[in-house]
């Protein structure tokens, strides 16, 4: 019988895991996979193997942008959530700079709204001035005063 990986031939083959395949190689091809005992069966290996492709379906499967409700984004008025966060802690924004660990430009930039924050920032912002920079999206829900099967210029207009 020959080895099935590297084609040897062998006397005593070993039936092992190589990469989620069961396979029957000779000694020294052993060390490269899990040797599969026969006290264990078939549905073991056959188990593992069906886990590992449902957590890469579940790693893989798409997440609805629109979906969930649950949805958050930047506030818009983020700018003054930072500057009222520093000033009642009392910071400068040369020691909220030297806290999170930037450029005081940066803490500037951000008050004025020049510069949008990086999740990793943003993260570093609501953690040292314990805030909340997120907010939940509304769902749009386009006004339906006629049938039209699609989203119209008017939908997106706000009629007072």
């Amino acid at each position: 019988m020959n080895c099935e990986l590297c084609g040897n031939e062998m006397s005593r083959p070993k039936e092992v895991l190589i990469e989620g395949s069961k396979l029957k190689v000779c000694q020294e091809c052993a060390k490269y996979g899990k040797e599969v005992f026969s006290s264990q069966g078939g549905d073991t290996s056959r188990t593992e193997i069906m886990n590992r492709i449902q957590r890469e379906k579940r790693r893989r499967e798409s997440r609805s942008v629109y979906g969930g409700g649950e949805e958050k984004e930047l506030a818009l008025d983020y700018p003054s959530r930072i500057k009222e966060a520093r000033l009642n802690n009392d910071l400068t924004q040369e020691e909220l700079s030297d806290k999170i660990n930037e450029k005081k430009s940066v803490v500037t930039k951000l008050e004025k709204g020049d510069l949008h924050p990086s999740d990793k920032l943003r993260n570093k912002l609501e953690h040292a001035l314990e805030i909340d920079l997120m907010e939940e999206v509304q769902e749009f829900v386009p006004n339906k005063k006629n049938k039209s099967s699609g989203l119209t210029l008017g939908d997106l207009i706000k009629e007072e």
